[in-house]
């Protein structure tokens, strides 16, 4: 959630002026203490195929991947 935080303050926004984070495979690696195959199968359980608390749209060749974060506060 600070992620959302600092991309708001950075403008990160689509066209649709939804926030996203950058958050790397490595970055996962590192935070979780993991290997590849590990980051790689929480990203994937996290995405839309998974719980879908996250939306990850590729950008192409050479640029990271965008993170949109879902509203998961359920209403009491």
């Amino acid at each position: 959630m600070d992620r959302i935080g600092l991309s708001v303050k950075n403008g990160w926004m689509d066209s649709d002026r939804r926030v996203y984070i950058y958050f790397t495979q490595e970055d996962a690696m590192n935070l979780m203490s993991c290997g590849k195959d590990k980051a790689t199968k929480l990203f994937r359980e996290l995405d839309k195929d998974g719980i879908g608390l996250i939306e990850r749209k590729k950008q192409g060749q050479g640029r990271p991947t965008r993170i949109y974060v879902k509203n998961f506060i359920l209403p009491l």
